[in-house]
């Protein structure tokens, strides 16, 4: 066996060990979001989590391709930012989970990816969560009760770090899977995702001021901003790849 087949063989491993790290992980945090919620009782606002949960996998169906390969946007980011916001990191992390395992099923990824999409969203706000929760004042849990003011720090805390590690986990998984530069593939693809998380976490702070004494009814009062947010991000990004393109052809005239 050649020196670089067993080099290849030594970064095959430590990929499936970080995708292993990651699945074990991401379960870990489900499965005490889980107890955490049966532990502290459902109520009856708890339905329209549901709801948020229904949309959230009906909408990841609205995507936008990166210029990078196989990566795309989701705006049901938005919508999970919305569950941390109003139900707290648990029900956050759950819906998360299952906007990660639905995407991959919508590509037909291998169990893998399935595994490793469903356990580094759960993971990435689960964590995400946590430093939201920590900056919000008077030991709040969610965002109910807070002013705008208050608010603005705590949800710029989350879409940073909702950014940075899910975009780093992706990243490191692709660097060692191709055996390419971490820094080189996470500079490639993370500027376009920064737009998407940003623009949906004020989204979603927006809605949530909005319409956060709802109860049930929001679900349904949130339905249209994705397919905005949407039409929104794809006319910006089609905007700034056209002017990339002939960037080039202007230089040399």
């Amino acid at each position: 066996m050649s020196a670089q087949m067993m080099e290849r063989g030594r970064s095959d491993l430590k990929a499936d060990l970080f995708i292993g790290v990651v699945v074990v992980s991401g379960v870990a945090v489900v499965a005490s979001s889980l107890r955490h919620i049966f532990t502290d009782g459902l109520e009856a606002r708890h339905l329209a989590w549901l709801g948020i949960a229904a949309l959230t996998l009906l909408i990841g169906r609205l995507s936008v391709k990166l210029p990078f390969p196989n990566c795309r946007v989701s705006f049901s980011d938005a919508l999970i930012f919305l569950s941390v916001l109003v139900y707290g990191g648990d029900f956050g992390t759950l819906t998360a989970a299952l906007d990660g395992f639905a995407s991959s099923t919508r590509q037909n990824g291998t169990a893998h990816k399935k595994a490793f999409n469903t356990a580094g969203m759960a993971l990435s706000v689960h964590l995400s969560a946590w430093v939201f929760a920590r900056l919000l004042p008077d030991g709040a849990s969610s965002g109910h009760g807070l002013s705008p003011a208050d608010l603005l720090l705590p949800v710029t805390a989350l879409a940073l770090s909702q950014y940075v590690l899910n975009t780093a986990l992706v990243a490191t998984a692709v660097a060692l899977k191709d055996h390419a530069s971490f820094l080189a593939t996470w500079l490639e693809a993370s500027p376009w995702a920064a737009a998407a998380y940003v623009a949906g976490s004020l989204a979603a702070a927006a809605v949530f001021l909005a319409v956060r004494d709802l109860g049930v009814l929001l679900a349904f009062a949130v339905l249209p901003f994705p397919f905005l947010l949407h039409l929104t991000y794809r006319a910006c990004l089609g905007r700034l790849l056209r002017q990339k393109q002939t960037a080039p052809l202007q230089a040399h005239r």
